[in-house]
This record gives C-alpha cells, structure tokens and sequence, in this order.
C-alpha cells in the first residue's frame, strides 16, 4: 500500500522536516510545500548553480511550491483554507512558531478533525530545553555520539553524514504514517512530536544497553562494543586506501584468514590476543594494495569491503547507478541528479519521467483557483506581498 491520494502540507525548512516530506513524497503522497517570499537558508546553501542550491534540489523533487508571507492573515487564511482538504502537515519551526501564526495543531484540527500534525524540533515541545537551539552537531555531542568516535589520538570526529537530521527525518515520516493508520480507526488525526536530540540517541540503543546493565557497571569503556577487534576493524593498504574488515562470525573469519595467507592465526581468540592479532593483520594488509585485495576477496562470502568514495559507492552495485540514482529536470540548472532511497525502491509510484523541479508562480495559480480564489483575488494577494 503506497501513500498515493495522502495530501501534505510541508512548513519544513532544514533537513530533518525535508528528509520526512521526501520519504512521504516518494511512498507517494502529494506535496505541498509552502514557503517564504524570500528565500530561506535551504535555498541557499551552497553549491549553488544559476542562483539555485543543489542542496535544496536534492530534497524537493516533485513537491508543488507556495509562497506565502505567514505574518499576514490572508495568508493564514490561505493555509486554514487548504489544511480542510490536507492530511498532513510537518514543520519543523520551534515550538510555539506555528502557534503565533494561528496555525497550531488545535487551531487547525478546528478546520480539519482528520489533520495528522508532525513537529520536529531540538528538544520537543515539552522539554524545559524547548526554546534552544541546535544544530546536527549540537546534537550528536550531546548525545555522547562524537565522544564514542574518537581517532587514533582520542580526539572526537565529526560523522561526515548528519546522524541526527536523518534521523529525526525518518522517525518523523514513520510517526505520520503509523498515525494515518491509527485515524483509520478514530477517524482523528494528532500531533506527533519528534525530538532531534532524541533520534541521535536512539542511534546508541545497543551500546546505552550493554551499558546500563548492573553486570557491566565495573568494566572499562574501551571494552563495550562497538570496539576495534581483529575481525571488526579498518585496514590500512599499501596505497593508503583502507578496507573495512568484518569477518566476526567463525565461518567468515577463518575464511578471511585464510585469504591473507595466515591461517597460523586462527589459533588466537580475537578477543583475548586482539592487540597481537590486529598488528599481525596490519602488516599483511599493507603489503597489497585496496585494488589487489578486492580481486583476492571478489564474491567471497566473509565482509569484507573497500572504503569507497562517494563516487565508487554510486557505482559499486552489479546493477549500477540505475538502481541509486534518479534525476529531475530544472528549469534553470538543467538535470539534476539524486540519491534514491530504499522506499523509492519499494514504491516507484511516480514515473521518473513525470518528476518534476516544480514552477512556483504555476503551481500557485493552479491551486489557489482550485481552492475557489479567482483571478482579481490572486492578483490582490500579489499586490499586498501576501503571496509571490
């Protein structure tokens, strides 16, 4: 079953609350994002090509645009007026924002019963830390996300993806939908809230676990998992590439050894000798380099995998990009290349050859007359900056 005829209202305006209309977008729900009559920090952030962020390009395929001055109350009527016939609204303002627009989840269930409301925000409202601010980083320090990735010298290291944002996007998009089937039954929609700094430390649920327990209160940080071990760590090559080396089953790991030419190890525990294990694998890994010891592990069933770039990852499946990748066409920056998801894959409810970078000033039009606003209206509204 795919989200196909779900109508959302999309206020979000960073990451998190993008990454959640996408994944709602791509399940096949409709789109609608409203927006400010200037632009915002998602539009321009870099790279920018013509004026345009490829950023932002990379989150909104196949979304329908509004722009709107939300401190107006035409505008706020604009927003009552389409949230009647709307499913779901996201936003990820700080708590209270929507709420001095007038658009809060219980001024709007007044207009729409059956409106499922999604909130993401640093803290929740809720929290006595509502109001303060955060970004990824703020989060994944708190979380105790960056003191668990650590270098070589003990020195926190910033994840190169954002753990948080990504997060809080999915637990976001599958809040909404677990609550569009519980309105099956009530006929009632609700405010599902999701907190960011809490996403980030879900992402610690089996370390925080073994943690926690009473039998680990006296055992050393440095032996919880995920730590380094002989057949769970990264390799350097002769090449100063680096291959990741996770052979943690038995089968699996006298396999690898086996292929390193030092079966003579198999005798040693992992965990007991993994000092003296991890430096004799070192010095065999660095004898070749990552190329030559992908064709020596090539279909091998024992995990083991190169460090890919980017670039190597988007081709690293037999069935190449096609499977990753899809592509928008911009009015002004011309084809715009994306990342997939596994929902993508799951549904493909649009055909790639109907997604679209979406005309704001056409959409608009389109909709408003759809909602019964006639052309001497609109034109009003334009001339008094309530909309684009």
């Amino acid at each position: 079953m795919s989200l196909r005829g779900i109508k959302v209202l999309d206020f979000t305006h960073l990451l998190p609350g993008e990454t959640a209309s996408t994944l709602l977008s791509d399940m096949g729900a409709q789109v609608l994002r409203i927006e400010r009559l200037q632009k915002g920090l998602n539009e321009s952030l870099p790279p920018l090509v013509a004026g345009e962020s490829l950023y932002y390009w990379s989150l909104h395929r196949n979304k329908t645009r509004l722009r709107l001055d939300l401190k107006k109350p035409d505008a706020v009527e604009i927003v009552k007026t389409l949230a009647k016939d709307a499913d779901v609204l996201i936003e990820n303002f700080r708590p209270d924002a929507m709420e001095r627009l007038g658009l809060s989840f219980e001024a709007l269930s007044q207009v729409n019963p059956g409106l499922v409301y999604c909130s993401i925000s640093g803290y929740g409202r809720n929290s006595k830390w509502r109001h303060r601010p955060g970004h990824d980083l703020t989060f994944v320090a708190e979380a105790g996300i960056l003191d668990e990735t650590r270098d070589d010298n003990g020195v926190p290291v910033m994840p190169g993806v954002f753990v948080s944002d990504y997060m809080s996007g999915v637990y976001g998009a599958l809040a909404v939908v677990a609550a569009l089937l519980d309105r099956k039954e009530s006929g009632r929609g609700k405010h599902v809230e999701i907190s960011m700094f809490e996403s980030a430390l879900s992402t610690l649920g089996v370390l925080s676990t073994a943690m926690l327990h009473e039998s680990q209160k006296s055992v050393p940080l440095t032996n919880r998992y995920p730590e380094a071990l002989p057949n769970h760590r990264l390799y350097r090559c002769k090449d100063d590439r680096y291959l990741a080396c996770a052979p943690v089953e038995p089968q699996f790991w006298k396999l690898f050894l086996e292929n390193i030419g030092r079966l003579d190890l198999l005798a040693k525990h992992p965990l007991n000798d993994k000092d003296y294990l991890m430096a004799e694998i070192a010095a065999e890994i660095e004898k070749r380099t990552l190329n030559e010891w992908m064709t020596v592990f090539h279909e091998l069933d024992c995990c083991v995998s190169p460090v890919n770039t980017i670039e190597e990852a988007l081709d690293f499946l037999p069935e190449g990009r096609a499977r990753v990748l899809t592509e928008i066409e911009h009015p002004l920056i011309g084809k715009v290349s994306q990342v997939t998801n596994p929902i993508y894959q799951l549904f493909k409810n649009k055909n790639q050859a109907d997604w679209f970078a979406a005309d704001t000033r056409a959409s608009m039009e389109t909709l408003l007359k759809e909602h019964d606003y006639d052309t001497e209206t609109i034109e009003a509204l334009r001339a008094q900056n309530v909309i684009e």
